[in-house]
């Protein structure tokens, strides 16, 4: 999988030629609904480069607000999306100068620098400054066009819409065993570049409650079993 900034994207334009099927998103944590989106620009068949437009900082942080951490790490969303097959990610850093672009301005850019064949959202996607394009907008912007929009419907857990912010909140309650069912690859806390414990305040992963945790510990190439406990300060985690 190739992995490009956006300034490198726009400047170099490594896509150039290139048919591409494009989704555009946060995509934190990689739940059911994301991969519904997902699967529409995997599924192209030769000749027709995946490409997904990511955020390597959650733009919520950018707003401020009661924002609650990442599902993912940018290392566990490229880690997941290389999985899946994808061919190129291009990485966006929510900028001041990027905040200032409106929807039409954007896939204008995206449309320059490669052939776009396809275009994959979620029924609720917004994008652009003052989130000024909609779903509804992108269709009438390639009405008549050769390239495709797909609109990908709500997708429900027992009735209630499966989104990133849901999944937050089972984390931070304690509710981890449910996540397995609407997560593609489940839930873990990357502890990559740490020694012994975390301290909470330097955490960018939303992280359970104070507790014992029995979990697998991907350790020098396999995993291993290991207990993971959480307090008001720290995570710490130990082999067993």
């Amino acid at each position: 999988m190739n992995i490009f900034s956006w300034k490198e994207f726009i400047d170099k334009k490594p896509l150039v030629g290139v048919p591409c099927a494009i989704t555009v998103g946060v995509f934190d944590g990689i739940h059911k609904g994301h991969m519904e989106i997902l699967r529409q620009v995997l599924s192209q068949g030769r000749g027709v480069h995946s490409v997904v437009f990511t955020f390597r900082t959650n733009p919520a942080t950018y707003f401020g607000g009661n924002y609650k951490g990442d599902i993912y790490t940018v290392d566990q969303k490229l880690s997941a999306l290389d999985a899946l097959g994808t061919d190129a990610v291009v990485l966006i850093d929510f900028s001041v100068d990027f905040v200032k672009l409106s929807g039409k301005q954007f896939f204008s850019i995206i449309g320059a620098s490669l052939v776009l064949k396809k275009i994959a959202v979620g029924y609720d996607f917004k994008c652009g400054c003052g989130n000024d394009t909609t779903t509804v907008d992108i269709l009438s912007m390639y009405a008549g066009s050769d390239v495709e929009v797909q609109v990908v419907p709500e997708y429900s857990y027992s009735g209630v819409p499966v989104k990133s912010t849901m999944i937050r909140t089972f984390i931070q309650v304690g509710e981890l065993n449910i996540l397995s069912s609407i997560m593609e690859f489940g839930y873990s806390i990357d502890i990559s570049g740490h020694r012994g414990s975390m301290l909470r305040s330097d955490a960018k992963q939303v992280l359970p409650p104070a507790g014992s945790y029995r979990i697998k510990l991907y350790d020098r190439g396999k995993y291993r079993n290991a207990s993971i406990t959480a307090d008001e300060t720290a995570v710490g985690w130990e082999f067993i």
